[in-house]
């Protein structure tokens, strides 16, 4: 399994968003520089972060991306499910499916609860505290 540059760069950017956190907001400029992607492409990540309740951005002269909360509540988990479809790696692993079509099924969800759990147990803290 391979996770999407997408995954990686919003997670580079969380993390400096929570460097600077409560600060002020950083600007796009700025998150463009330290992860060394365009414009356009931050501008699609930070969308869907924002979207899912994990940044929040505001306009104007002084605006821009700042973490919705403190980075101790902000698990490297639900930055990639956001980033990666819910890391869905198969049909079978929906919460709402119950599939026992084939005999592999079991091992699929043991998996994605295994990485999901993994991911839920660090947060953007840890990683700026260099614990991980």
């Amino acid at each position: 399994m391979k996770l999407s540059s997408k995954t990686h760069y919003g997670l580079l950017a969380c993390y400096y968003l929570g460097r600077n956190y409560p600060e002020t907001p950083v600007p796009a400029s700025v998150l463009e520089n330290y992860i060394s992607v365009s414009g356009k492409y931050l501008e699609k990540i930070m969308r869907i972060l924002t979207g899912r309740g994990i940044v929040t951005a505001t306009r104007g002269k002084d605006g821009g991306y700042f973490l919705a909360k403190s980075p101790e509540n902000v698990t490297v988990g639900e930055i990639v499910r956001a980033l990666e479809d819910d890391m869905e790696i198969i049909e079978c692993v929906k919460e709402n499916t119950s599939c026992k079509c084939c005999p592999t099924s079991k091992v699929w969800r043991k998996l994605y609860e295994g990485i999901n759990n993994l991911l839920d147990e660090i947060s953007i803290k840890q990683i700026i505290d260099g614990e991980y």
